[in-house]
């Protein structure tokens, strides 16, 4: 049964899909069977592994959403399931997933039409990795109700430090009165420039105001403008150039996830 890992944060631009792509492939290169879930209207996840055009896609995990919403079967995985050359298998996206918050509006039991339709996939998988759409509605408590934990990347940067104290409510909400199971595995500092003083500054006060609340990933990616360019090759930045520092970084970051000691408990259980 797979471990699903839900990556969230509620101010976007904090590297997010670079973190639910990068962890997959990371993943998957590692030997796991490791399904990535593209909740994000924008798509982002589904152009780095190779759809070019996601507006186009006939079925999405939105299409998949609105079948289990009017109780209709839904198609067999292999038919829209995409297979990725690195080793992931995508339930994409598209802009037509904007419209999911308007139509759960009037659905009983809303908050678990995700995990309805994870629970059709989870037994092929040994991680299902969610990219999520950087704010809060009932899709993201969707997400927080299916999920077994959370990672939540934040640049080195005061206004994306700032966020976190409410994403940790919402946990704390979701944890206490659904999801008894739901944890954070970690915050992860991303676009980190460790020798200016603004990123000095952010990581300590990250580190006091929440070091004593969660877990803090002692890795940090580094900022490089080549993570940006691998997109251009519909590649992670592990696969585009395994040399450049945040290519490393990431290497170390699923390194020492997969190191955590309640991590070697569920995958021998």
């Amino acid at each position: 049964m797979a471990k699903i890992i839900a990556i969230i944060n509620e101010k976007g631009g904090v590297g997010k899909t670079a973190t639910a792509t990068t962890l997959a492939y990371l993943l998957s290169k590692r030997g796991h069977r490791t399904a990535l879930i593209d909740f994000d209207g924008q798509g982002h996840s589904s152009i780095i592994f190779g759809v070019t055009n996601p507006n186009k896609l006939e079925v999405t995990i939105n299409t998949l959403l609105r079948k289990l919403v009017e109780d209709e079967p839904l198609p067999e995985p292999e038919s829209y399931i995409i297979k990725t050359g690195c080793g992931v298998d995508l339930i994409p996206s598209n802009t037509q997933l904007f419209t999911l918050e308007r139509n759960l509006c009037n659905v009983d039991f809303r908050e678990r039409i995700l995990t309805q339709y994870i629970d059709t996939i989870k037994d092929s998988y040994e991680y299902i990795i969610i990219d999520c759409m950087p704010q809060m509605g009932t899709p993201m408590i969707n997400v927080m109700m299916c999920a077994d934990s959370i990672i939540i990347p934040t640049q080195a940067e005061l206004l994306s430090a700032q966020g976190l104290a409410e994403l940790l409510k919402h946990h704390q909400a979701i944890q206490r009165n659904s999801n008894h199971r739901l944890r954070i595995e970690g915050i992860l500092i991303t676009m980190d420039s460790p020798n200016t003083i603004l990123s000095a500054q952010v990581n300590d006060l990250i580190q006091r105001g929440f070091a004593d609340k969660v877990p803090i990933f002692k890795t940090h990616i580094p900022r490089s403008i080549k993570v940006a360019e691998a997109v251009l090759y519909h590649q992670t930045i592990c696969e585009f150039l395994p040399t450049n520092p945040a290519a490393i970084a990431y290497e170390q970051f699923a390194d020492e996830l997969l190191a955590k000691p309640s991590e070697k408990a569920e995958r021998s259980a």
